[in-house]
């Protein structure tokens, strides 16, 4: 085999190597974090439809110690009727 071949494979093995992990590393968690988020407010005796999926789906954020709740998230479901200790229970799980 020449050394050409040899760099051609490499080269090769790498790009389906990276194919093949991308989704993995870009997927969001998004629709996981939604759904713990849109069953803590069903779960509390609220309709959990479009509206509340739609809340929660502002994803908590990151402040470095811990999870904070969106404040989107917390105004929409507030508009919906949800009680604020609810709503921000749920927006920490988005």
């Amino acid at each position: 085999m020449t050394f050409q071949r040899a760099k051609r494979m490499t080269a090769t093995a790498a790009v389906v190597v990276a194919a093949g992990a991308l989704p993995v590393l870009v997927a969001s968690p998004a629709s996981a974090t939604q759904s713990a988020c849109t069953t803590y407010v069903a779960g509390h005796g609220y309709f959990a439809g479009p509206k509340v999926k739609a809340a929660c789906s502002h994803g908590a954020i990151d402040t470095g110690i811990g999870k904070a709740a969106n404040p989107v998230c917390v105004t929409d479901l507030a508009r919906v009727g949800v009680k604020s200790d609810v709503s921000l229970a749920a927006c920490k799980r988005a």
